[in-house]
């Protein structure tokens, strides 16, 4: 007569199976980290050292100091021209941080250590311009209408750093009167399908 196996060795085969596959998640968990945490680093260095960003910030913060954001809605000159591009990107670097951040491409730990009070002094300063930017003259041009959308994910980052981000809705300001349209903030936006899932 033979011996049965016993049940542990019939086991055994299934729990190394198992304990395979958690060391495999767990490494694979790890290295996305890690590669979060470096494009995090990446990020932050080449907005602290490159001279493309400097520009952008100083120009940003020139306006931010002399309170000047309302003069770049209808830019009449070539250097305040310049100067609204600069404030552009400068915004759309935050919002493509926030992106990153919101879509666990990049680490808000890491980004929060650094840049957390940054983040939420210039979302607040330029919150009345980004205001400005998110009522847009509709395609016939004869009514005004709201795009919570626009530097959604950058007010979704400075609120989540802070309490005390300004928070942009269509009611934090009054529709502007059609007549006083004039700048290239007032061109109209094409109306985006949802995205599909």
């Amino acid at each position: 007569m033979s011996n049965p196996d016993p049940l542990w060795k019939a086991l055994l085969s299934p729990v190394l199976v198992l304990l395979s596959a958690l060391v495999a998640i767990i490494g694979i968990r790890n290295v996305r980290a890690v590669a979060r945490q470096r494009a995090t680093l990446d990020i932050i260095e080449k907005f602290e050292s490159t001279e493309h960003y400097r520009a952008l910030n100083e120009a940003f913060s020139t306006v931010r100091k002399s309170a000047g954001f309302a003069g770049l809605h209808d830019p009449a000159t070539a250097a305040a021209k310049k100067t609204r591009g600069q404030v552009q990107d400068y915004i759309n670097h935050y919002e493509l941080v926030a992106i990153g951040i919101r879509n666990n491409i990049l680490d808000a730990k890491i980004y929060r250590t650094w840049m957390a009070s940054a983040v939420v002094r210039d979302w607040n300063a330029a919150a009345e311009y980004v205001q400005h930017e998110r009522w847009r003259l509709n395609a016939r041009g004869d009514d005004y209408v709201y795009h919570p959308g626009l530097y959604a994910n950058y007010q979704w980052l400075a609120a989540k750093f802070s309490n005390t981000a300004r928070r942009l809705t269509a009611t934090s300001s009054p529709k502007p009167l059609v007549a006083a349209a004039s700048g290239p903030g007032d061109d109209p936006l094409p109306e985006i399908d949802p995205p599909v899932a």
